[in-house]
This record gives C-alpha cells, sequence and structure tokens, in this order.
C-alpha cells in the first residue's frame, strides 16, 4: 500500500505511521510500522494469507481502515495545522478494490453521521443560550418541535443497513459486524451471529469471523453484568497526583462517572454541562468522577488544566480493558450510580434527554430502580 500526507510535520512532532491488522478481538495487532519520507510519502509491503482489516496510524492524527485485496492508495492530511486543532475524523477514499468501497463508504456514513450530531448539538445549545439571553424563544422553539423525515441515527442506520444487504456474501461484511452485536437488543444480536455464521461456512479461511464471534459472544455477557441495579465495577485508577483511587468512597452518594478523553471533541463540549449538573445538584449528594482514557499523560494533564472541572480526575493505566471492563467504545460514556454503589443509568453522548435522566434519578432518590440505557448524541468512537 502507498500513502501520502498533504502537510509537511512540524519540528519536534512524530513522523512515523503504524499499521495494524484488526484480529477480530477487539484488540488490533501492530504489524510493521515506517517514517514519512522527505517527500511525505510513505508505503507498507504487507505479508499475509488471506486479506482483511487493516488500519493506518498517520503520526497520531490521521486513522485510516483498508481492506487489504489489492494494492490500495491513500492521501490524507498528515498533522494538522490548524493554530486551533480539534481532533474530529476525517473521511479519506482508499483507491484500491470493490470490497474496499465498502469501508469507504460505511467509513463515510459515519463522519457525516458524527459532523450532523455535532451541528445539531451545537443548534439546540445556542437556541437555548439564545432564548436565556434575550427572550427571543422562535429559534429555540422551532427547533423542538421542527418536523425531521428521520433522526440521525436513523438516517444513518439505513444507509448502514442497505450496505450491508449489497455486502451480504463478501468477507469484508466483517468490518460492520465488529459493532453491531447489542447486548441490548436481542435480535440484533442473533443477527450479528447469523451473518458471521454464513461468512464463516462461505469463506472457512476468514479466522477473523470466528474471532469476532466469540468477541461478541463474551462482550455480551461482560454488558449483562453492567446492567441497572448490578455493582458497579470495581476500578483503581491514579489520579492527577498519582495515588491510586477508586470508587467505593462514594457509596451514600449519587456518581456520575465520566469516560473520556483529551482529544474527544464531544467529551470536551460535554464538561460545561456536567459542571453545571455538578453545581446544581452536588448539595443534593451528586459527585462526579472523570475517568481519562488518553495515552498521552501530558495531554491529559493540558485538558484537566483548560477545563478545570472541580472534581477527581483519574487516567486508566489500560484504555483496552477499561474498555471492555464497562463495555464502550464511544466516549464520552457516563455511567450513574447510585448511592448503594449500582449502576442506575448508562448513556453514551451527552443531550438534554441524558441529563434529565440524572436530574430524574437524584429528584426521585432512586437506589437501583432499572433504566434504559440512553444512546443520545454520538460520540467519538474508538
Amino acid at each position: 500500500m502507498k500513502g501520502s500526507v498533504k502537510f509537511a510535520t512540524p519540528e519536534g512532532q512524530p513522523r512515523k505511521i503504524w499499521l495494524s491488522r484488526d484480529n477480530g478481538t477487539g484488540k488490533p495487532t501492530v504489524v510493521d510500522s515506517v517514517e514519512l519520507g522527505p517527500d511525505l510519502t510513505y508505503s507498507f509491503r504487507i505479508k499475509q494469507d488471506h486479506p482483511g482489516i487493516y488500519k493506518l496510524n498517520v503520526m497520531y492524527w490521521d486513522h485510516i481502515s483498508f481492506w487489504s485485496d489489492a494494492d490500495v492508495k491513500v492521501a490524507s492530511r498528515g498533522y494538522d495545522t490548524a493554530k486551533i486543532k480539534m481532533k474530529i475524523p476525517h473521511f479519506y477514499f482508499v483507491e484500491g478494490s470493490s470490497d474496499n468501497n465498502f469501508i469507504n463508504q460505511m467509513e463515510l456514513n459515519s463522519t457525516n453521521g458524527y459532523l450532523r450530531s455535532v451541528d445539531e448539538y451545537n443548534q439546540e445549545y445556542f437556541a437555548k443560550q439564545h432564548k436565556e439571553k434575550t427572550g427571543d424563544s422562535a429559534w429555540a422553539n422551532y427547533w423542538v418541535g421542527r418536523r425531521k423525515y428521520n433522526d440521525l441515527r436513523k438516517d444513518q442506520d439505513e444507509r448502514e443497513d442497505l450496505l450491508m444487504k449489497v455486502y451480504k456474501d463478501r468477507p469484508v461484511l466483517i468490518y460492520a459486524l465488529r459493532s453491531a452485536g447489542s447486548p441490548h437488543d436481542t435480535t440484533q444480536y442473533a443477527s450479528t451471529l447469523r451473518q458471521l455464521d454464513h461468512l464463516i461456512k462461505l469463506y472457512p479461511w476468514l479466522s477473523e469471523a470466528k474471532n469476532l464471534k466469540n468477541t461478541i459472544i463474551r462482550n455480551r455477557a461482560q454488558m449483562m453484568k453492567l446492567q441497572p441495579g448490578q455493582p458497579a465495577p470495581s476500578i483503581s485508577y491514579p489520579d492527577n497526583f498519582g495515588k491510586l483511587q477508586g470508587l467505593e468512597k462514594y457509596k451514600g452518594k449519587y456518581l456520575l462517572v465520566d469516560f473520556w478523553a483529551s482529544w474527544c471533541g464531544p467529551c470536551r463540549q460535554a464538561i460545561p454541562k456536567v459542571k453545571e449538573l455538578h453545581e446544581q445538584y452536588k448539595a443534593k449528594g451528586l459527585e462526579v468522577v472523570s475517568i481519562s482514557i488518553d495515552t498521552d499523560k501530558k495531554a491529559w494533564e493540558k485538558a484537566m488544566a483548560d477545563e478545570n472541572m472541580p472534581w477527581e480526575q483519574l487516567l486508566s493505566d489500560n484504555k483496552d480493558k477499561t474498555m471492555e471492563l464497562y463495555q464502550f467504545s464511544g466516549i464520552p460514556t457516563l455511567y450513574l450510580i447510585d448511592r448503594e454503589g449500582k449502576i442506575v443509568t448508562k448513556f453514551t453522548g451527552y443531550s438534554p434527554e441524558a441529563e434529565a435522566t440524572v436530574k430524574q434519578a437524584i429528584e426521585k432518590g432512586i437506589s437501583g430502580q432499572a433504566q434504559p440505557e440512553k444512546k443520545v448524541i454520538k460520540a467519538m468512537s474508538m
């Protein structure tokens, strides 16, 4: 495969590109790495016994997936030259094969869905701000009551379903099935296993499909332990002073656990709203703990200083284990835990609906009462 970047790497920034392979276990394996050439190009020669899903990590900035059944070529931005940088997904077209076009279309659908969700969130937020500042409610009323042909998630899902039907007999379908095994939807879970069995029958050599089936079954079992009313899993992570901290000390309080990262745009957008929520309800027993999955400690420390969050900050020492333990693939993901240390609800992304759920739980004094998981504005996927 051949790649190129548009912008020269600034002095002091990494010039390395890593290539990893998705083996279906949820933990891609790094198989090679190269330095960016002086002409801003790079290349890999892949040794494989069958095609699969590969991912490029271009200098910790661009992340690009492709299917390795042919020579592929991709051009990306490289290190962002903007004065103010925000880590948002970019779509890159990978030239290659017909099967590789499945990933291209899936990636574009996901990127557009994410950008649309941010746009809608901003519209709603600024409409509300305008109403509060000016008393003019026209914009806010329109935004809340407008008629939509589809909400953003349904629109994205319909496009994805069509692509999966078109490619139902192709091995590259495993790219979409990696995130299609939700334990909350028994119908979808069963459908995902059927599709994997279908691919395994058509392509006995596709070890990734077999691994993925086992991974989905294992993740479902773990997710069952995270249902409302179940005890929150015990953790022990270092705080910003390097001292190990857990969640047990918050028993007797309501606890909002926020999984985030410094590079996550939606996470940073949500922090001011969490601050408002904390300020409003801390007298009623609400505490907040932020757990970062950053792998760059300096970036985490800078983000903490920038955001000035008035609650405990912890840094995961193994983001993969943390994500598996609490079963999330997108951030921000937040868990509300009751006074007894039991899960009340979980939501991925932050929205007025999610906020209302937290407020309702505290106001009504919920203690382990079941609440459905909230999937609201689309978060950043890992």
